[in-house]
């Protein structure tokens, strides 16, 4: 094998230069060589190793910016989904909003049928059956009422409209409730306006 050889095979610097001292045992090379062709191996493996720790680093590198640029997509993705269900549930409480009052008309129609008198089942029957359907879909779509008939008067969920004195009654407790409250899932939508006992 000649020195090229010797220099660009696929063997180590430690190898080489054993191959060298062997060499010199063997007195095929002279020493002013010998140490000219270690110094040189000796350079040629420092460089080697400084770009080796150069190639390292910038590997280093390329996969921290990797990783920072996979956790901002990452964080990016959640963003977008979080907001597109934000915006569906702002949508529809306005849209639950504006059904509220259809809801209070039904509520109003049903407290007005006890003084319509006979004749009018069948009428009530179909109304309550529209009023049951509208209510249907509405809790499929995350809608619950907030009826806290007496319960204790939570101010996050009712706004107090009357009090009055009950015998039998806790203070705090909801004696009726005047207007249903609605939530859209996590949402208040519209609290309950409530008559509250206070002593």
């Amino acid at each position: 094998m000649d020195k090229k050889d010797k220099k660009h095979g696929p063997k180590n610097g430690d190898e080489i230069l054993e191959e060298i001292l062997k060499a010199k045992e063997k007195k095929k090379v002279s020493d002013t060589e010998l140490e000219r062709e270690i110094s040189g191996f000796r350079d040629e493996i420092e460089l080697l190793r400084k770009e080796l720790a150069h190639y390292k680093k910038l590997e280093e590198q390329y996969l921290d910016k990797l990783k920072r640029v996979h956790a901002d997509y990452d964080n990016f993705r959640k963003r977008v989904i979080r907001d597109e269900a934000d915006t569906v549930a702002r949508a529809n409480k306005r849209l639950i909003e504006k059904l509220l009052p259809v809801i209070d008309s039904f509520d109003q129609a049903f407290a007005m049928s006890e003084t319509l008198g006979e004749g009018c089942e069948d009428f009530l029957k179909g109304v309550n059956m529209i009023y049951s359907k509208l209510m249907e879909i509405l809790a499929s779509e995350g809608v619950s009422v907030i009826d806290p008939h007496g319960q204790e008067f939570n101010p996050h969920e009712c706004e107090v409209a009357v009090t009055a004195d009950q015998e039998g009654a806790e203070e705090g407790t909801v004696l009726d409730v005047l207007r249903k409250g609605y939530r859209l899932n996590d949402f208040l939508i519209r609290p309950a306006v409530v008559k509250v006992c206070k002593k």
